[in-house]
């Protein structure tokens, strides 16, 4: 049966953390392992390529990542979703524009696309 990992990355400007479904993790224990440190650096590094875009047109960010492996060997993500929340983005289609920019720029995004279909969807507060 295929199994979920979900983390869930936040951005401020004072703070910038993952955690897991049970709480915030930073060790390897049983409930934060490989993958949700893998789709915690998605996370972060789909949040700072948007951030190295000239304008920054919101107040935070929230990126929700949630990874279903493959039960086969080797059992690589089948599918990753990720639901980005934006908060006080002043211009949704200039923050939509951002973010299909990152999709192609950010390196874990596509490194892990090679095994993984990807679903982005994008709310805004």
């Amino acid at each position: 049966m295929a199994r979920e990992r979900i983390i869930t990355a936040h951005f401020t400007d004072s703070r910038r953390y993952f955690e897991n479904s049970l709480g915030k993790e930073y060790d390897y224990t049983a409930a934060t392992g490989p993958y949700e440190y893998l789709l915690g650096a998605l996370a972060g590094c789909f949040y700072l390529t948007l951030a190295s875009y000239e304008h920054k047109p919101w107040t935070s960010v929230d990126i929700n990542v949630r990874g279903i492996k493959r039960d086969e060997v080797p059992t690589t993500l089948r599918k990753t979703v990720m639901a980005i929340t934006a908060t006080g983005a002043e211009d949704k289609e200039e923050f939509l524009s951002l973010v299909r920019k990152a999709e192609s720029e950010c390196s874990v995004f596509a490194t892990i696309s090679k095994v993984s279909e990807m679903e982005v969807n994008v709310d805004f507060v």
